[in-house]
């Protein structure tokens, strides 16, 4: 079997791990008296595993890299929908469209950076801890 095939085969069986537990945020979405996302549940349900160390990140880790490599592909049908709606964005309502995407852009690059910096801090605190139990 190539090298190739070999990682294909993981990042599927890691795609089916991530599936299993949208599809598990789902059911509880649907269970709950609340209009709660599933995915969203399922985003917590995943976060709470890797924390826990229930899942590690050799178990989703090559999936979730190849999601993020391709994710551009995800934004298509959104660019496409919102082309088919240029009619609704004439006038003042394109200059309000373009301030909340301009906004919005710039607390999600923001959010995004300050999560980027406070994930390396733990990991850093997290990898010197081990560092000191091991030289115990």
């Amino acid at each position: 079997m190539s090298l190739k095939m070999k990682k294909g085969l993981i990042i599927a069986g890691q795609l089916g791990v991530l599936i299993a537990v949208y599809e598990f945020g789902c059911a509880i979405s649907s269970m709950l008296p609340i209009d709660l996302p599933g995915n969203i549940i399922g985003m917590g349900l995943l976060l709470t595993c890797l924390v826990t160390g229930i899942l590690k990140r050799k178990h989703v880790g090559m999936a979730c890299d190849y999601l993020i490599d391709n994710m551009s592909i995800f934004f298509v049908p959104a660019g496409v929908g919102i082309m088919g709606c240029v009619s609704l964005l004439q006038g003042a309502a394109a200059l309000k469209f373009a301030f909340v995407c301009v906004v919005t852009t710039v607390l999600v690059f923001l959010s995004t950076s300050a999560t980027v910096v406070l994930v390396q801090r733990l990991m850093e605190k997290r990898a010197a801890s081990a560092t000191k139990e091991l030289a115990r």
